[in-house]
């Protein structure tokens, strides 16, 4: 009769530990959803020129610690959003694109944004730098690289 109960008890006990289990991975799913929810609403409000929205959304993302791979991302554009600002604050731009840099040394959007700030800072052998790291990272027919050379043309 022990041998009974001991083994109900067993699978009564296994069932709730997978249950548990379910819910929290259900719960990093919907963190990761609610993630890129807020990733693309701080995309349209770029689209939309509304870089005010996007820096409050991008901000209050970064605060967070389960963006997984989005982080590097969130930063690239939260420093397009400082850049593109009526009075742009280009400290914070670079600061944040150097972050996204360091998160992923190989974002081919943060080296081109970068390049775009350093004409801004009519620093243009910076400028060129960043085109040279495209080329490398996703050679001379990716648009980031065209974009960069474009905008060096035109400085």
């Amino acid at each position: 009769m022990n041998k009974i109960i001991f083994i109900a008890i067993f699978f009564i006990t296994s069932a709730s530990l997978c249950a548990d289990s379910s819910t929290s991975s259900s719960s990093d799913t919907d963190n990761s959803d609610q993630i890129k929810i807020l990733y693309e609403r701080a995309k349209v409000y770029i689209e939309e020129d509304n870089f005010k929205k996007s820096l409050k959304v991008l901000k209050a993302l970064t605060k967070r610690e389960d963006l997984a791979g989005f982080r590097a991302d969130i930063y690239n554009l939260l420093g397009f959003s400082y850049r593109k600002l009526n009075k742009p604050d280009l400290d914070k731009s670079f600061a944040a694109y150097m972050m996204a840099i360091e998160l992923e040394p190989a974002h081919i959007g943060a080296h081109e944004y970068l390049g775009e700030l350093y004409l801004m800072l009519e620093n243009q052998s910076k400028a060129l730098e960043m085109l040279a790291k495209l080329e490398v990272l996703a050679g001379k027919s990716s648009k980031e690289y065209l974009d960069l050379e474009k905008a060096i043309k035109q400085y």
